[in-house]
């Protein structure tokens, strides 16, 4: 079996952005706004807002916290 050679910091960095753009779907359909996940996770503004650029170097822990402000939770798959 030939183990395929993979960038992590590549695949990492994309992976923020995908979360960043899953927060961003689930604010806009929860009709919320940036300030309102801050208060309801009890982070800062600019937390949040370097999160949702994909800035911030996330734990599990954050992204489940973050989820469960706008009344979600976090389910880890393979793909």
């Amino acid at each position: 079996m030939k183990i395929r050679q993979v960038d992590h910091e590549y695949v990492a960095e994309g992976q923020k952005v995908e979360f960043a753009l899953l927060l961003a779907r689930l604010l806009s359909a929860k009709g919320m706004m940036r300030a309102q996940l801050a208060k309801a996770a009890g982070k800062h503004i600019a937390y949040i807002t370097r999160v949702m650029g994909g800035n911030a170097n996330l734990t599990i822990e954050t992204m489940a916290h973050l989820l469960a402000a706008v009344g979600e939770e976090l389910k880890i798959t393979l793909k």
